[in-house]
């Protein structure tokens, strides 16, 4: 890969004959502090196998390899320290403040007997702390090579898809590494072959703090502009969910006054017709009432109410007629189309004859209830018509 040779603050160009600085980074078990005294080959770095970190602060450490100045700065587990007094962002920065003006290569360290969870998740905040632009610094060494068994090292990155997929980002630069075997130059050799190498593709510019910093910055920068996307989705999803509720209830309050404006436009013509028919049957049972007390000369009650019951039920009869002939007539009309419905004459005859029918069925109710008087009879016939015509008209 090509990079551009142009000098930002984030990528500090120096002189060949400065000192080489190497910075370790790997999780807590990984062999870091070994690598670095495989490099020197001595005991310069406090290591020990353990499953906690042994290494608690930055150590930074300088002699010469293969003829070349090269200082080492060793560091502790960022990521799953143990320690509860252990302030990472400081450290971290303190690390790359060792190697100032900054690192000429980060070797990342990994062990090559298990690729698992931890390691994945140390990689993953190793991209996200650094940037994007830290794998151009990037070689990975692989330790505890004396573990591997029978397929090489380029087999067992190409068996892990995640593993292979970041080696593949890192420029494909990794070195196995034996650090139990200092004493084999040959490996430091290959390693050093291949951080000159490195180097020189990157024109000798180093990974410094202000660029850690200023990928800091523009993580902060996502993370405030995602939390006012999803707080803007959020409000315009309220926003939404209001607008639906206000335009629901609008529609309902609209239907709801709709259906009692309809109501109060029957109510009225039902209670006036429903008081129309009780005027007609209370006027004419109290009439007829009233002649059957004058028909008998006499003031029992017995006679009035006989009078009052025979007045009603024919009133009553001419209501129930007239409104089944209204009921014809309608149906008429409704089956009839504009053209065949029924003219004012027919429509007058069927009304006509609800009203006689009404008369007929109150003259019946007077003649039996009313104990064949021929004034009851005939003011019952009336009440039937007069029903009737209530009903009808």
């Amino acid at each position: 890969m090509a990079y551009q040779r142009f000098q930002s603050p984030g990528l500090m160009r120096n002189g060949e004959d400065e000192d080489l600085h190497l910075l370790l980074m790997g999780k807590t078990g990984s062999g870091k502090s070994a690598a670095g005294n495989a490099i020197f080959n001595g005991q310069v770095f406090e290591s020990q196998k353990s499953s906690s970190s042994v290494t608690k602060t930055c150590n930074a450490h300088t002699d010469v390899v293969h003829n070349r100045s090269v200082t080492v700065i060793d560091t502790p587990d960022f990521r799953f320290s143990t320690h509860t007094d252990f302030d990472s962002d400081s450290e971290l920065k303190r690390a790359l403040r060792l190697c100032s003006p900054g690192a000429h290569v980060i070797l990342l360290i990994l062990p090559l007997s298990t690729f698992t969870e931890h390691e994945k998740d140390f990689i993953d905040w190793f991209e996200q702390k650094f940037g994007a632009e830290a794998l151009r610094f990037t070689l990975v060494l692989f330790t505890h090579a004396d573990q591997r068994h029978m397929r090489s090292l380029g087999e067992m990155i190409r068996a892990n898809p995640q593993l292979s997929d970041f080696i593949n980002r890192c420029g494909q630069r990794y070195h196995e590494f034996n650090i139990k075997a200092p004493a084999n130059r040959r490996q430091v050799t290959e390693l050093m072959e291949k951080i000159d190498r490195l180097v020189t593709e990157n024109g000798n510019y180093r990974y410094t703090i202000e660029k850690m910093q200023e990928t800091e910055r523009r993580r902060e920068e996502e993370e405030k502009t995602e939390v006012e996307r999803r707080k803007r989705e959020h409000q315009e999803k309220l926003d939404r969910v209001r607008r639906d509720t206000e335009i629901r209830v609008r529609m309902e309050y609209e239907q709801e006054k709709q259906d009692k404006a309809g109501k109060k436009e029957k109510d009225p013509f039902f209670n006036q017709i429903k008081l129309k028919y009780v005027y007609v049957i209370m006027f004419f049972a109290v009439v007829t009432g009233g002649v059957s007390v004058w028909k008998e000369d006499s003031s029992h009650g017995w006679m009035f109410t006989k009078g009052f019951f025979t007045g009603g039920s024919a009133a009553t009869a001419g209501v129930l007629t007239g409104n089944l002939w209204r009921l014809m007539l309608k149906s008429q009309l409704i089956r009839s189309s504009s053209y065949e419905r029924p003219n004012d004459v027919r429509q007058s005859v069927m009304k006509a004859a609800g009203v006689v029918c009404g008369l007929s069925a109150g003259a019946v109710i007077g003649h039996f209830l009313g104990g064949n008087e021929l004034p009851v009879t005939a003011l019952a016939g009336l009440a039937g018509a007069a029903g009737g015509f209530a009903a009808i008209w």
